[in-house]
């Protein structure tokens, strides 16, 4: 089964690409702000607050981060060093391509690019995580079942134990998350990207950390599934990250919802969701998924958001979130993909409202 695939496809018509070499490093959990304790037990800040305009442009820079991804894999062009491509690479002119990757062929598997950001940008190892083009194939992975949620051993990896007794020594022991089970096609999906992610990680760790970078960890549809699982076990090595996702389906059980509000709680994990975008609710919650804490809902429908048109969201599943919506599967190619700007699209900036233009009243004309 294609793990590249899932309910939570993205678009019939954007050109993609194949993408090369890209990069790099770890990022501290930051301490978290005052919370508030929610009926399901996990924490948020501010509840129900719209954010404030410094984190709106983080999370729209993040947006653009994560869009860069749809430029890797057939038939685009890719990401060439040191950090270009036909989307939003010449925004980010500090940024250095360590590596990209394609797990697969065409439209399945796990696709992604590691880079670091050098100053003046703020000092990060940006790991990023595409999503599915294929409606076709996200369908198909409705049918992948469960499987027990165990970390993939470290022997088969390189050598990190460098980094082991980190999380022990200053924090005590990592608890096992018991009872604890994922999507099998999104636990695939990490592990294919996981061979190229962590023996690079490992080395750009290394080589940076003590510089002050961190690790930075984003992903859009079903590569924000990867990220958090990409998260959840750099967590448990004794790694420090942080993940950003956008549009992210529900990755596991109550048992695992609960494992990752504890292992990364906020700030370390922000899960942002658009209004009728209808896969942060898939898999059903009659399956057994549930989301995880903590959830910035994007209330306005239409492009473009501003800082009044996004707030935080209580506990693991908001009814007045995300969640008070419907799965309207037609939202895939919309809502799915409208996080700040339209997801999906490797083309120059310029070429969006062109194509918005000439591809008729099925593309629907919302804002940059």
């Amino acid at each position: 089964m294609r793990p590249c695939r899932f309910i939570l496809a993205i678009s019939l018509a954007a050109p993609v690409a194949f993408s090369n070499p890209i990069l790099p490093q770890q990022i501290p959990l930051s301490p978290a702000t005052t919370t508030t304790t929610t009926t399901s037990g996990s924490t948020n800040p501010h509840n129900h607050d719209h954010i404030s305009p410094s984190l709106f442009s983080e999370f729209e820079e993040l947006s653009r981060i994560v869009d860069i991804t749809y430029c890797i894999g057939t038939p685009s062009p890719g990401i060439s060093h040191p950090f270009i491509c036909p989307s939003h690479c010449s925004q980010f002119p500090s940024f250095q391509l360590i590596q990209s990757w394609n797990t697969g062929p065409l439209l399945s598997d796990s696709c992604g690019y590691i880079a670091l950001s050098h100053p003046p940008a703020e000092k990060r190892v940006i790991v990023a995580f595409r999503g599915t083009y294929s409606v076709t194939n996200a369908l198909v992975d409705l049918s992948t079942g469960r499987q027990e949620y165990v970390p993939y051993p470290p022997s088969n990896r390189s050598d990190l134990s460098v980094y082991y007794n980190t999380q022990s020594k200053e924090e005590g022991e990592v608890p096992k998350c018991e009872g604890c089970w994922a999507h099998a096609g999104f636990l695939e999906s990490w592990r294919q990207a996981s061979e190229v992610v962590v023996p690079i990680v490992d080395g750009l760790l290394r080589q940076w950390e003590s510089h002050g970078y961190r690790l930075e960890l984003v992903g859009h549809s079903l590569g924000g599934a990867v990220a958090g699982l990409a998260g959840l076990e750099f967590r448990e090595r004794g790694w420090k990250g942080r993940v950003t996702t956008f549009g992210e389906p529900r990755i596991g059980n109550a048992n695992l919802s609960q494992y990752i509000n504890l292992l990364l709680p906020a700030p370390n994990y922000r899960r942002i969701t658009h209004k009728s975008d209808p896969v942060p609710l898939l898999p059903f919650s009659k399956w057994g998924f549930l989301h995880h804490a903590t959830e910035y809902f994007i209330e306005k429908e239409d492009l473009t958001p501003t800082p009044e048109d996004v707030r935080v969201c209580e506990g693991d599943e908001d009814e007045t979130c995300a969640a008070s919506g419907s799965a309207n599967m037609l939202q895939l190619f919309w809502s799915h993909r409208d996080y700040f700007h339209r997801l999906g699209l490797c083309v120059p900036d310029g070429w969006r409202r062109v194509l918005d233009g000439a591809w008729g009243p099925w593309w629907p004309k919302k804002g940059y």
